[in-house]
């Protein structure tokens, strides 16, 4: 794209990038663009918005999503100056030949960078909060477990004294003599 003016309304830039007007404006409310308005309260365009706007039609080339895009611009900045070719007095925002695979290398690189740093950051609070879970669960399936041995325990002690008790009658049964015993120690036969 050949820069030869340093404003361009949004037909002219959609006009210039292939794009539609729709398209830039999306590109500007989701990447939270700043575009200048003039005196009539219409867009328009520098050479330096017309770079981004160029930068943002690569990356959705590629296949990143808006929120990346947008991520990428905000953050760091990573595009730095925008690249610039001079051709006689004209300027032009199209990567010098050969230089399209070194920008997109720069970007990649950075969008992997924080791409690592996010992950590690989400990774250390997901470890934090399993951590944090898994002691609330151990605490909980300890106080279960107590419960339920209190529970036995309690259940265990009944029986003992029922068994104790039935074994006291038993005894107290066995020591009182009955007339069936008296007349076997007596005589010695059964009846």
């Amino acid at each position: 794209m050949e820069i030869l003016k340093e404003r361009y309304s949004i037909t002219e830039l959609a006009e210039m990038l292939q794009l539609t007007d729709h398209a830039l404006r999306f590109y500007e409310k989701e990447c939270e663009l700043s575009i200048p308005k003039d005196e009539r309260g219409r867009r328009y365009y520098t050479t330096d918005l017309a770079n981004v706007m160029y930068k943002i039609k690569l990356m959705r080339s590629e296949g990143l999503e808006i929120k990346a895009i947008k991520k990428i611009l905000q953050d760091d900045n990573i595009f730095g100056q925008p690249v610039v070719i001079q051709e006689s007095s004209n300027t032009s925002v199209i990567p010098a030949a050969g230089k399209e695979y070194e920008a997109m290398q720069v970007i990649f690189t950075e969008l992997g960078r924080q791409l690592t740093k996010e992950i590690s950051y989400e990774l250390d609070n997901t470890r934090e909060h399993l951590i944090r879970e898994i002691s609330k669960s151990k605490l909980e399936l300890g106080a279960c477990v107590e419960n339920s041995v209190r529970r036995l325990e309690s259940k265990m002690e009944r029986h003992y004294e029922q068994v104790d008790n039935a074994l006291s009658r038993w005894r107290e049964k066995k020591k009182k003599p009955s007339v069936k015993n008296a007349f076997k120690r007596m005589f010695g036969t059964k009846m």
